[in-house]
């Protein structure tokens, strides 16, 4: 690969370590605006624990860099994964919180379903919102690889359209 990381580099094939950059905004006329600017890969990314570091400060605003993130790979969401790569945008969500007047990352996914929190039962806090960042290359050529190897398209079910019609036609036309 051309980006210098590697298979090796990322060690599990359903883990990946990320950092979130985030971006603050000041001087604008309706004060400041924060927004997720971007995710980035790699083992020297990596953090046993979510931790802030700022990269830039100036009169224009700030730029900070997530670390302690992790992308994980399940094969039960594999249909998601397939659907964002093959998409015409494939993406990472970034969920993230308003915590003390700063935008502070919580979850890093390339499920859609993840990201809304389709599969919990409790509803996501309305505090919570998600981000939609362009995937990088290698993120991307390491979720392709996952659908690869593990993707089984599910078997449709073939229905018998002269069956489903005479039914329909017999209950519309009694």
């Amino acid at each position: 690969m051309e980006s210098g990381f590697g298979q090796d580099e990322w060690g599990d094939d359903s883990v990946l370590p990320v950092s979130v950059i985030v971006a603050r905004f000041a001087g604008l006329p309706e004060g400041e605006r924060w927004q997720v600017q971007g995710v980035v890969v790699g083992q020297r990314f990596a953090s046993d624990e979510v931790r802030k570091l700022q990269m830039r400060s100036g009169p224009e605003g700030d730029l900070y860099m997530w670390m302690g993130f992790h992308l994980r790979l399940h094969k039960a969401s594999i249909d998601g994964y397939a659907y964002n790569v093959n998409s015409a945008a494939p993406t990472v969500f970034v969920v993230a919180r308003q915590d003390g007047g700063e935008l502070r990352p919580l979850q890093v996914t390339v499920s859609l379903d993840d990201a809304q929190n389709l599969d919990a039962t409790n509803l996501r806090d309305a505090e919570e919102t998600v981000h939609r960042v362009p995937m990088p290359p290698e993120v991307y050529h390491w979720v392709e690889r996952f659908v690869v190897n593990n993707y089984v398209p599910r078997k449709r079910k073939f229905s018998n359209r002269r069956t489903n019609k005479s039914i329909f036609d017999a209950e519309v036309n009694k």
